[in-house]
């Protein structure tokens, strides 16, 4: 019962407007997402979506607390993550902690999500570099031998991931989703795993992002199906760019060269013309949503307009979803986005 009056407690004082952004001597907006979304166990809350919490959430919160230099939250949040998703017999993590409809507190979906299983190793390996602990690199070499052993497919002569380990094949067509492609992650697996394998993984993605853009903005889909030779967007969810998709440019932009799909100049000249970037673009009858997005979206455009030169309307960008995550405190997404985009 302690961890759930914890998770609401932290989401009390958004609401009460007790944690803002700031300056000076008050906290960073690291403090701040610890402040907001970590509760004192260690587990990262998602208050949008009823207090749960994802392994995508820990392995941000982790990567976070080695940025940051902050091994205390790390540990901490190290420890939720082995004492509470980490229950699968192959070394990779539940993907959603949250309430089951017993009211009880715990699992309630076994199956992974490999992208929470990537940033979770991917943030041992950092840890490891910053404070040595073998512990570290020995779990994350086993998480990584399990994505590898467990995860991956054969489509076209390309070597790609599932999403997770249920739920993602129709008879010979994939479901995939480019946004779980974390390309820092396969580079650093490739100097301690199977290097080859790594390597086919990190360039068969890039690939596969460039044949995942549709429409007349030629943006990602979140969720695409490989059928044959053919890529197309995924029908069984919405044919949008949006709370997924976001990630692409992300990601990329952590690439010392990054490969940008054209859409990036064409949605940012959006911004340019209508002052707000659109919270979903359909790819498939191409119209874009009138509601703005929420911060961190904008936060991520700021780091790839920053990669391609475009440096003051970076600046634009990056100022607007510090002034706006103000106004979303319990937006535990755009918060993650907004540090995880920031240099």
């Amino acid at each position: 019962m302690h961890k759930i009056l914890g998770g609401v407690a932290v989401c009390l004082l958004l609401a009460m407007g007790m944690c803002k952004i700031v300056h000076g001597n008050q906290p960073s907006v690291w403090e701040e997402f610890k402040l907001n979304f970590v509760n004192k166990d260690g587990r990262v809350i998602d208050c949008y979506n009823g207090y749960v919490s994802h392994s995508e959430g820990q392995g941000y919160g982790m990567l976070l607390a080695v940025k940051y230099n902050d091994k205390a939250a790390f540990d901490k949040l190290w420890q939720w993550t082995q004492d509470n998703i980490a229950v699968r017999n192959d070394d990779l993590f539940a993907w959603k902690w949250g309430e089951r409809t017993s009211g009880v507190w715990g699992v309630v979906d076994y199956n992974n999500a490999t992208d929470g299983d990537i940033l979770i190793a991917s943030a041992l390996l950092k840890a490891d570099e910053q404070w040595p602990n073998n512990n570290y690199k020995n779990t994350a070499l086993r998480i990584i031998k399990s994505v590898r052993e467990n995860l991956a497919i054969e489509w076209n002569g390309c070597q790609l991931l599932l999403p997770g380990h249920h739920g993602f094949i129709r008879e010979n067509r994939f479901i995939v989703n480019p946004s779980y492609i974390i390309f820092s992650a396969y580079r650093a697996f490739a100097k301690i795993d199977d290097e080859a394998f790594w390597q086919k993984v990190y360039k068969d993605s890039m690939l596969l992002v460039a044949k995942s853009c549709f429409g007349t903005l030629k943006m990602p889909a979140d969720w695409v199906m490989l059928d044959g030779k053919d890529v197309s967007i995924c029908y069984e969810r919405k044919p949008y760019f949006g709370y997924e998709a976001i990630r692409v440019f992300l990601y990329l932009s952590w690439e010392e060269n990054p490969q940008f799909p054209e859409g990036l100049e064409k949605m940012l000249d959006i911004y340019n013309k209508l002052g707000f970037i659109p919270l979903w673009v359909d790819l498939a009858n191409d119209s874009i949503s009138l509601q703005n997005s929420p911060p961190g979206f904008y936060a991520v455009f700021a780091r790839a307009a920053e990669r391609i030169g475009e440096k003051m309307l970076s600046k634009k960008l990056f100022k607007e979803a510090g002034e706006r995550l103000m106004y979303d405190k319990k937006d535990y997404y755009s918060f993650c986005l907004y540090l995880l985009a920031e240099e």
